[in-house]
């Protein structure tokens, strides 16, 4: 028996648990289970066999699930509360990690090196003139995020269908600190129907306006900036899609006005 999620459910799990789309569904396969082999949940996963060995050594090591050396081999899910138990954990322990490594570059002569490098190279750039471009997902969401908490009046977000919940997730906590700050959200989309938690987590910092027209992907900051999706997201992986951001008040007025144009009453 098929697995029988939705694509949609599936990569939802996949955001949330940092898996590639194999994992994601052998190891909703083994929840459904409990515990089989190799075979059976390449089977219920619909994926190749030549794969499923390497998928299961991959969440194995995730710490997803736990290998019986039975015969043949096979293999249990942890459950989805001890799970996240110790995904917490294992989180907790990474961050603590990285903020040390971060601390010790504080006042450090490597850090002060860089920074002298910096002080040099910028004086031959007007950051006001230029467009600057920003690859990877993270990397993205990291400078767009830093313009949100820099932002004075409005921040308009426009989006596709497909990539409404995504952004919305990646950008709610900066939103709603810009809200608590007096700052107004415009959220464009060509959506016809959302769902009740999605319209409740939008309204938490701004307005869904429903557009009839699909025009990309876009973040504006106060009317004098604007991030521009270069393509097609589902097409691309996350660490290559693309950001131009672009200063200047031309073009996010002008797109302003289009996507104002093509609102649903």
């Amino acid at each position: 028996m098929a697995l029988s999620f939705s694509e949609d459910y599936i990569a939802k799990i996949r955001r949330m648990f940092g898996l590639n789309l194999y994992e994601a569904k052998v190891w909703l396969a083994l929840l459904s289970q409990g515990k089989s082999t190799s075979g059976k949940l390449s089977e219920i996963a619909n994926i190749p066999k030549s794969r499923a060995y390497d998928i299961l050594v991959s969440l194995e090591n995730g710490g997803f699930i736990v290998r019986d050396l039975s015969k043949p081999i096979s293999y249990r899910a942890i459950p989805p509360q001890e799970l996240i138990e110790k995904l917490e954990d294992k989180a907790k322990e990474s961050l603590e990690q990285k903020l040390e490594k971060l601390n010790k570059l504080k006042g450090s002569a490597m850090l002060n090196d860089l920074q002298n490098l910096y002080d040099k190279g910028i004086k031959y750039v007007d950051e006001g003139k230029v467009a600057n471009s920003y690859q990877g997902l993270d990397n993205i969401y990291f400078r767009i995020k830093k313009s949100i908490n820099s932002a004075k009046g409005e921040i308009v977000l426009i989006t596709t269908e497909q990539s409404l919940e995504s952004k919305i997730s990646a950008l709610e906590r900066a939103l709603k600190k810009a809200k608590a700050n007096n700052v107004t959200v415009h959220v464009y989309a060509p959506v016809k129907d959302v769902n009740e938690t999605l319209m409740n987590e939008i309204k938490q910092f701004g307005k869904l306006n429903k557009t009839d027209i699909d025009i990309g992907r876009f973040v504006i900051v106060d009317g004098n900036e604007i991030f521009i999706f270069t393509e097609n997201e589902s097409e691309t992986h996350p660490s290559n899609e693309v950001v131009l951001h672009i200063k200047g008040k031309y073009l996010p007025e002008k797109m302003k006005k289009l996507v104002s144009s093509h609102v649903v009453s």
